[in-house]
């Protein structure tokens, strides 16, 4: 019996990316959660945070260069990276690390953007934009350096005020993207749903005999 094609659609979850991914949600951030909640080792949460960010390019990479690009690790990938920030960005509030206005508005816009995908049914994926790339860099850049601020050495207050603001444009570019995005969604529905003569309402048809009068 051939093993390699006893279970395909099993060895298509279970691959390398999707359980890199796996250990991402699993693994990392309830690591995470317990190092900076439970034990309070913000040094060692931020190594760990780290690591989670990383993960999000090393399954990306592993997937292209072992040709494992699969549809459900297309589906995993951006749920893992919504759950991490979200699991981040709420134990940073417990922990009164990060202000509760940045957990509402990341969280209010990829609600409202969530609720409009479905609203008008999208299916795909959307493009990535340059503002898109920026607000992540703010976000991935800021938030582990907020949480390595509040760890005890010679210059985190400095370090401090300047992740502090580095998380709030990305906040800030994060309303705005999600903003952009809908509008994407909003124009693109409305234009699949509009009927296939509307285009073609008032204009003369090109058919029809010449009238003179």
């Amino acid at each position: 019996m051939d093993t390699s094609t006893a279970h395909p659609e099993r060895e298509r979850i279970l691959n390398v990316p999707n359980t890199i991914t796996f250990a991402r949600l699993i693994l990392f951030m309830p690591l995470f959660v317990l190092l900076v909640l439970v034990w309070h080792e913000n040094f060692w949460a931020f190594i760990v945070l780290v690591a989670l960010g990383a993960t999000d390019w090393i399954d990306g990479f592993a997937a292209r260069k072992l040709g494992q690009v699969t549809h459900f690790g297309a589906v995993l990938d951006p749920v893992a990276d919504r759950a991490s920030q979200v699991v981040v960005c709420v134990t940073l509030v417990i922990s009164g690390i990060l202000p509760l206005w940045i957990l509402i508005a990341i969280a209010a816009t990829d609600l409202i953007l969530g609720l409009i995908i479905l609203a008008y049914k999208r299916q795909g994926s959307m493009t990535i934009t340059y503002i898109s790339k920026v607000r992540t860099t703010f976000l991935m850049l800021g938030l582990p350096l907020l949480l390595l601020a509040h760890s005890d050495f010679p210059g985190h207050e400095v370090l401090a005020v300047v992740a502090f603001y580095g998380v709030v444009i990305g906040c800030l570019l994060h309303v705005f993207v999600g903003a952009q995005y809908a509008a994407i969604v909003i124009r693109e529905g409305r234009a699949h749903s509009r009927p296939l003569g509307a285009s073609a309402a008032g204009r003369p048809d090109a058919d029809a005999p010449n009238r003179r009068g």
